[in-house]
């Protein structure tokens, strides 16, 4: 869980010489009236990221929850692709069930609930944030928050590494 604290001045992430996997995963609710189509995908997830929170080992970072109209979203942090991919097809994981679930229902035509996922590889030089006068937020949450160095004020200075 990530500290409110907020901290005074710049601040960008520090990836410690690492990669870090960012996973975008949400749900479009398409027919709000079919609540019975849609509940099972929209009470998955949560029981996913508490699978995870208790079982760091897994290779979560962190998860921040986003919701727009008809849209769920969680932006995900990952220690590596790989254990992202070793979650998703663990057999004494959440996310298998749901996911075989899910396609089950689609294959009946059900078009109630969409769903979607984007997953990006970053790392030292391949990505930039800055942070001012906010608590850990984002890739500074999932990795570690530092104050902005002398030569890092600009986003291309930051980008370079």
């Amino acid at each position: 869980m990530a500290s409110t604290q907020i901290h005074a001045g710049r601040r960008t992430a520090d990836l410690g010489g690492q990669d870090v996997v960012v996973f975008v995963i949400g749900m479009r609710f398409n027919r709000l009236r079919d609540v019975r189509a849609w509940l099972p995908v929209f009470g998955a997830m949560p029981r996913m990221l508490r699978e995870l929170a208790q079982q760091p080992e897994r290779g979560l970072l962190h998860a921040r929850t986003y919701w727009s109209g008809r849209t769920l979203m969680v932006l995900q942090y990952w220690r590596s692709w790989e254990l992202l991919q070793q979650y998703a097809s663990a057999s004494d994981a959440e996310h298998l069930p749901a996911w075989r679930a899910f396609n089950q229902r689609a294959r009946r035509g059900g078009a109630a609930v969409g769903i979607f996922h984007e997953t990006y590889l970053v790392g030292p030089g391949r990505a930039e944030s800055v942070y001012v006068q906010m608590p850990d937020h984002g890739l500074a949450a999932a990795t570690r928050s530092v104050p902005v160095p002398p030569r890092g004020e600009r986003a291309a200075d930051r980008m370079r590494g």
